[in-house]
């Protein structure tokens, strides 16, 4: 099931963490970029951004939301991916 809307990350990305292996939603694990029941993808990275008030903040997410935010795209190209992430 595809996100309703892709919504854009407007904070900063600082990583991308593959999660290895990638794996199912469940219970309040989901795709952060969806709201419960929108994607039922499996999980396969977790996203660090860094908010205006220099928080940093961890965002689970679907490859849809990797292939097609372009402020995911452009990050995977600049830096590509970080050390992995415990699922």
């Amino acid at each position: 099931m595809p996100h309703a809307a892709a919504r854009e990350m407007l904070s900063p990305i600082l990583s991308i963490h593959p999660y290895i292996p990638a794996f199912e939603q469940h219970d309040k694990v989901i795709c952060s970029m969806a709201t419960s029941g929108e994607c039922d993808k499996k999980l396969v990275a977790e996203v660090r951004t860094k908010f205006r008030d220099g928080s940093v903040h961890h965002w689970r997410v679907c490859g849809e939301c990797l292939t097609t935010h372009p402020s995911a795209i452009a990050h995977i190209k600049t830096n590509g991916f970080q050390e992995p992430a415990a699922s």
